[in-house]
This record gives C-alpha cells, structure tokens and sequence, in this order.
C-alpha cells in the first residue's frame, strides 16, 4: 500500500513538471542552470531504478528534458554515461536482511559490588535548629511527674548552625531533683548546672530576663529565639 502511495506521487510530480517543460528546454531560461542540476540529481536513483519504461512514458517532455541535461558535458563529467531503468526494482527483504550488520546480543555485565561506606550525616543548620527545638519541646513531657516540685523558663537562644538552650530552674529543696527519677534523667548531666545566690544582682537580673524572655542574656552571647515555662 504504501508503494503504490509513493508510485502516484511521483507520477503527481512528474505530471507538473511535464507541464512546465513543455514549452521550456531547461527549467529556466535556455541554458542549464542551478535549477536543473538540483532536479536531475533528484531525480538520477528513480530514472535509474525505478522508472521503467511503461512508467515513464506518459511524461515525454521530463524524458527530454533528463536526457537533454545527461548529454551536457558538465553532467558527463560528473556521472558519467547513466543507463536508464529497463524493469523496476522490487524490494528483496532477503537480501536487504544480507546487507544489514548483525547485531550481537548484549552482553549482560556484572552489577558492581555494593561497597559498605559509612556516611557521616552532617546535619543541615535547619536541622541542627530544628533538633533543638525538639528537645525543647520534648523536656517539658518527660518531666510531667516533676511539675509539683520544680519550676522553669527554658529559652532557645541563636540561629541555624549557632544554637543553644538554657534556663533557670526553681526547685523544691536544695538540690536538683532529676536524680530522684529514671524519667528524668535521659539528658540532664549534658547540660552545666550552677546554683545561684537569690541575693546577688546577677540572680535577681538572670530571672527578670528569663520570666520576662528579653533582655541582654550577657551570659548566652547570642539572641533569643523561643521559650517554654515549665509549670
């Protein structure tokens, strides 16, 4: 099907292009141009396979014309003497499978070994503030059962990659009571505690700027970000 589709579509083109010639020796003018030598090159493999000669008769005036620009000593030069199709060829799928380069079947390649690495997690400056928050967020739940003893304003103080927390803590009695308990001793000995004189000036600026959350925090060095009351 479509052979025959291509067959009457050069019978369409030769057919305009029998109506130009048949007032005209070349495409333009009286003398071989451009023009004609881009068409007879076009033209050259179906002249020589596939238009035999019931094929081609009908078009005389195109017949003329390919064989006029054939006998011109430029054409000559270049392709030499063209024998004109007798039979037209037919698609040999046989020998067309001959001439086409065998394909080997790939070759199936070992996948490389996976090789064990260690990655060292880095943590991005969101996450390390992010890992803070959470332990912020977290202390007051485990604590849950220390709340009628103890009394706190903790503060998250800096930004991503800089980052710290810190607080001040009111306890029943005189010493820290996160050893009385399992549940709340999961991370208090990572942090420094210090007890305080209630009388010194620094005690008495530490809770103002605490409780209140603001103030300078000279102690910290780095500006407040969020804070949790436990009560």
């Amino acid at each position: 099907q479509a052979t025959e589709f291509a067959k009457e579509e050069v019978k369409r083109v030769l057919g305009v292009l029998d109506s130009h010639l048949r007032t005209q020796t070349f495409l333009v003018g009286e003398r071989v141009s451009l023009a004609d030598i881009t068409v007879v090159c076009a033209l050259l493999w179906l002249y020589k396979q596939v238009l035999e000669p019931s094929f081609r008769q009908p078009f005389v005036n195109v017949n003329r014309w390919f064989v006029t620009c054939l006998n011109q000593p430029q054409f000559k030069a270049v392709l030499g003497d063209v024998q004109l199709c007798e039979k037209m060829a037919q698609f040999d799928a046989k020998k067309f499978a001959e001439t086409q380069p065998r394909k080997e079947p790939p070759r199936k390649e070992k996948p490389p070994k996976e090789e064990k690495k260690k990655e060292e997690k880095k943590a991005a400056p969101e996450e390390e503030l992010d890992e803070c928050e959470q332990a912020l967020a977290a202390e007051p739940k485990r604590l849950d059962k220390l709340r009628k003893n103890a009394f706190a304003s903790v503060i998250l103080f800096g930004t991503n990659n800089d980052s710290s927390i810190s607080g001040v803590w009111l306890f029943r009695g005189q010493e820290l009571a996160f050893p009385l308990s399992p549940d709340w001793q999961v991370d208090y000995e990572s942090y420094t505690w210090r007890k305080l004189d209630s009388e010194s000036a620094e005690c008495k600026t530490l809770v103002k700027e605490y409780f209140l959350w603001e103030g300078e925090f000279k102690h910290v060095g780095k500006p407040f970000n969020q804070g949790k009351i436990f009560k």
